[in-house]
């Protein structure tokens, strides 16, 4: 949020962050709004507790029309998507640990990423955690080498395989081929479009459970990470609620779903049924709703 130039005679605003602090520039801009709808339950509970009255919640939607369950192709490969901005808040660097684990136990698993951004990547972060070396080259064109990266890693070139750049209107082509998601995030402003567009595609998604992933999650759509860990960083500025997820447990959680498919394409069925109900119509709704009200009580 920043202080603007031009205003109506009621403003709103809608804010997703991932940093869980304030100063006084960015809470007196955030009190010229009369509502400041935040993007999971997890960033609203900081606004309040940073002092701001004027919150309220929005829940972002997915595309029912492109992100729904279709027959899946057939394959002899356990295909584990992950997709998401490559960094640290990512965590990639733990997927990565895990695969490489689990990659070792089944030749027949493929590690397919979704992990290309056109923005510039701290090495130095992605590497913090020990789990991974985060040095990670550019290509000619921008684009990060993560195949070459994830080998230097130890998962064996057969094994991994980078999806590029791949267009929104085409994911649900990836999805289709998925035999497990996986989500490790470390924090989540919102509730994470990829996590919501894979599980409303009926794909078992394995979250971790902390911060926006929290609002996704019930006892049966999915496959929680509940070992969650304060970050071992020398700059917790921002992040004290971030969490790190446990290695060992995530690739409990790919065994479960490679020997127990039917348990998986169960979940991934019921996370396909919650995500029903966030339609971005469904989802907007209420937003629209709150802002007619607040300008009726003005």
């Amino acid at each position: 949020m920043r202080d603007f130039d031009f205003a109506g005679s009621i403003n709103f605003a809608i804010c997703v962050f991932e940093k869980d602090y304030s100063n006084d520039f960015t809470f007196n801009n955030a009190a010229q709004f009369e509502v400041v709808f935040a993007g999971c339950k997890w960033n609203q509970a900081v606004l309040k507790k940073l002092g701001l009255p004027n919150t309220d919640l929005f829940l972002h939607g997915i595309d029912s029309s492109i992100f729904y369950p279709r027959p899946k192709r057939e394959q002899n490969r356990f295909v584990v998507f992950a997709g998401g901005k490559l960094e640290y808040r990512k965590g990639q660097d733990i997927v990565v640990a895990a695969f490489r684990l689990f990659a070792k136990r089944h030749s027949d698993a493929v590690l397919a990423t979704v992990w290309q951004n056109p923005w510039s990547i701290s090495t130095d972060e992605l590497g913090i955690a020990g789990h991974v070396d985060g040095s990670i080259d550019v290509d000619e064109n921008g684009c990060q080498k993560i195949e070459e990266w994830a080998v230097q890693n130890g998962i064996p070139p057969s094994q991994i395989v980078d999806l590029g750049m791949v267009p929104n209107s085409m994911m649900s082509d990836v999805y289709d081929q998925a035999s497990v998601a996986v989500f490790a995030s470390r924090c989540e402003g919102g509730t994470n479009m990829v996590a919501m567009e894979a599980m409303a595609s009926g794909v078992p998604c394995i979250l971790s459970a902390n911060t926006g992933h929290l609002d996704l999650m019930t006892e049966d759509n999915c496959f929680p990470l509940f070992k969650q860990s304060p970050l071992n960083t020398q700059k917790p500025k921002g992040i004290s609620h971030w969490r790190e997820s446990d290695v060992d447990e995530l690739v409990e959680a790919l065994e479960r779903v490679y020997h127990d498919r039917e348990e998986a394409n169960a979940r991934g069925s019921n996370g396909a049924k919650f995500m029903g109900d966030w339609t971005w119509e469904r989802r907007t709704r209420p937003l629209i709703e709150r802002i007619q009200q607040s300008i009726q009580d003005q």
